[in-house]
């Protein structure tokens, strides 16, 4: 396995409603019983083994969903305990960090066993989180996202810019640290399902400079999905604030989520099996992140 090429599909469990653009319990069980199904029946279908990153808040609300999830082979992994923009990783001390993840990895594990694998909450990450991670017991990160750039549109973009000009190969995120930093694949804009279902050509156009480079390096592809993509959308959306500074509201919230409602459902879905069939023609494997943490 070492020279193949490796595709590591990851996808990001939690209760977030696109369309109300807030997290809730009812969001969490629509993934249960619509989103998740249909994700494991199309990773099925082109023999995928893919790693699954639950909130400790959804693993609360419905740890069957992580059942479901096991069941099928996939890995599982933390993202966090909340979701929520003004609980992310980047605005926390390592105090803080430590008794998240601690409190998400109790409920996950209860339910699934022992994992190792991590990724924070809308990719925010700070200098305290790989001790964290340590002192947690995981031993891989997939949260840094090199050459992507947001702006306005997400939260914490300041502090994501910094990971602009990181490595792109797997790397240790410390120099006297065993947490293997997994990298998303990305090129101004990242390799992941909101980009697929705003713009399916771009995705494509992407991809191929992906899949060139990583035929030529050998550096692994990480594709993000959510399984709350995957539900039916239909009617208004909700632009819930999520901050006082109506700028940043203005892009991170309203414009971003309009975009983000975009081909939601079966259409979703059928991107997603569109994406994989191509990965499966290019040569690509499908492992999950504890696998590809073997060879580090």
């Amino acid at each position: 396995m070492p020279g193949e090429l490796k595709f590591l599909m990851t996808v990001d469990v939690e209760s977030f409603s696109i369309p109300r653009n807030r997290c809730d319990e009812e969001a969490a069980r629509q993934v249960y019983r619509q989103g998740l199904p249909r994700v494991l029946d199309v990773f099925s279908r082109y023999d995928v083994l893919a790693t699954f990153y639950f909130t400790g808040e959804f693993a609360a609300q419905v740890p069957e969903a992580i059942d479901l999830v096991k069941e099928n082979q996939h890995e599982i992994g933390c993202h966090g305990y909340y979701h929520e923009v003004d609980r992310a990783f980047d605005m926390l001390s390592l105090d803080e960090q430590v008794a998240d993840l601690k409190k998400a990895k109790v409920l996950i594990e209860s339910v699934a066993g022992r994992i190792a694998s991590f990724r924070a909450p809308a990719l925010r990450i700070n200098e305290n989180t790989a001790r964290a991670l340590e002192i947690t017991g995981f031993t891989s990160d997939s949260s840094v996202c090199p050459q992507r750039f947001d702006g306005p549109f997400t939260f914490g973009s300041r502090q994501k810019l910094r990971w602009f000009f990181a490595h792109r190969m797997p790397y240790f995120l410390d120099q006297n640290c065993s947490v293997l930093e997994i990298p998303i694949s990305a090129l101004l804009v990242p390799y992941i399902g909101t980009t697929m279902r705003i713009s399916p050509s771009a995705i494509r156009m992407l991809e191929k400079v992906l899949f060139f480079e990583s035929n030529q390096t050998g550096r692994p592809i990480v594709f993000i999905f959510h399984p709350n993509e995957c539900l039916d959308f239909h009617g208004d959306i909700s632009p819930t604030r999520r901050t006082n500074n109506p700028v940043q509201s203005f892009f991170a919230d309203t414009i971003r989520q309009r975009l983000k409602v975009k081909n939601l459902g079966e259409r979703a879905v059928l991107h997603l099996a569109n994406i994989l069939s191509r990965a499966r023609r290019s040569g690509f494997t499908f492992i999950t992140a504890s696998e590809l943490r073997k060879y580090y």
